[in-house]
Formats: C-alpha cells, sequence, structure tokens
C-alpha cells in the first residue's frame, strides 16, 4: 500500500513510510457523530524518523506537539482537520495513528439526534460508531448520578427496545460494577458499570448486523 486512502475523492490522502504497515481501523467511523477516518501504522524505523516522515508528508503549516512520549502533529486541510500521533510500542517498534476528521460534517452533526434513550441527566462522554463489512459497532462511554441499578434497569430497556435481551444474571454483580451481556437477533451488547464517588459511569458496546 503506497497510500491512505481516507475516504472518497474529497478526503485527504497521506502518506505511510515505506514499509510501513498500515491497518485501517473500520470502513467508516464517527466519533461523537462526526465522520473520520483512522488508520494505525507500524514501522521499524525511529520514532524520530517516523516524525520526520510525517512532518515531509503534511507539508506546511503543521503544528507539533509532545505529551510525554508522543509526539502529535496536526494539520487543517481545506474542510479536514488531520492528527498524527507517534509513540514507541514495547515491541521495537513506532507507531503513529492517523486520524482525519470532516470539519463540515462535524458541524452539521452537532444537532443530531442520539436515538439511545438514556437515564435523565446522563452526560455523554464518547460516542464511536464504526462499520466493519456486515457488522456495525457503537460503543457509548456516559456518566450520570444515578444508581448502578437504576442504570442498570434503564438501559436494559433501552436495549430492549432494539431486540436485545439479557443473556442472564450480570457477569460481574458487586457493590461497585455490574457488568451484564445482552443478545438478540439483531446482535449483542455488552453495558460495563462502574461506581465512584457518588456518580456512575457506564461504557455500553453493541455490535449489530446491518440490515
Amino acid at each position: 500500500m503506497t497510500s491512505v486512502a481516507v475516504h472518497a475523492a474529497p478526503w485527504p490522502r497521506v502518506k505511510p513510510p515505506p514499509e510501513a504497515r498500515v491497518e485501517t481501523i473500520g470502513e467508516q467511523i464517527r466519533l461523537n457523530g462526526i465522520p473520520m477516518h483512522m488508520a494505525r501504522i507500524r514501522s521499524r524505523s525511529a520514532t524520530a524518523e517516523l516524525l520526520d516522515h510525517y512532518r515531509e508528508a503534511l507539508g506546511k503549516p503543521v503544528a507539533h506537539a509532545q505529551v510525554a512520549d508522543t509526539h502529535v502533529l496536526s494539520q487543517r486541510r481545506g474542510d479536514h482537520f488531520i492528527t498524527v500521533s507517534i509513540n514507541a510500542t514495547d515491541y521495537g517498534l513506532s507507531e503513529a495513528l492517523l486520524s482525519i476528521a470532516d470539519m463540515q460534517a462535524a458541524r452539521q452533526a452537532a444537532d443530531r439526534p442520539l436515538a439511545f434513550r438514556l437515564p435523565a441527566g446522563s452526560e455523554i462522554l464518547s460516542d464511536l460508531e464504526s462499520v466493519d463489512g456486515p457488522i456495525s459497532a457503537r460503543q457509548l462511554v456516559l456518566e450520570n448520578a444515578h444508581t448502578l441499578r437504576t442504570n442498570l434497569e434503564q438501559l436494559s430497556r433501552s436495549l430492549a427496545d432494539r431486540g436485545l435481551t439479557p443473556d442472564g444474571p450480570p457477569l460481574t454483580d458487586v457493590d461497585t460494577a455490574i457488568v451484564q451481556g445482552f443478545h438478540g437477533p439483531v446482535g449483542e451488547a455488552r453495558l460495563v458499570l462502574v461506581r465512584h464517588d457518588g456518580s456512575t459511569r457506564a461504557v455500553l458496546t453493541l455490535r449489530l448486523k446491518r440490515s
């Protein structure tokens, strides 16, 4: 592979280093409603060499920041925003995570409906959607002040609306956490609830068959 095809023709293309291994992350991704393309690039080159490559591949102007051992390059290109995060791995390789966001679509997505009933007062921390062949996946991370049981009951009802019912008793059921699996003709889901400092954080992962 000589370049990363980010989407259709209007999307930017960012050339990976020679001999690098490029893994596309899903066919279609939306993060908090924003259409994105993401790819993981692994290389035997040193981190500094990978950084130099992407500086040249992106061209000027490009912003560079360093957070701990991770280098982050970012660039606005037309209606798209490109980010490349570069760091060393534990296996003697360098890794870059390339993400390209459609900022015009992001503005249109700002007021989109969630299409999922949540407990009252919930704050959505992250909403990641992806499509990979016949499967669509979504991960919602949210936080609210309700108890673990209230979250379990209300989110179970929302999943039932989609044809997903509990697999059986919770996989984990303790004072500070509940883990519950769900399944149905349309796919499967897992709900992880954690209680800490008077609030509950929920991570809901769905894998659904595409119609």
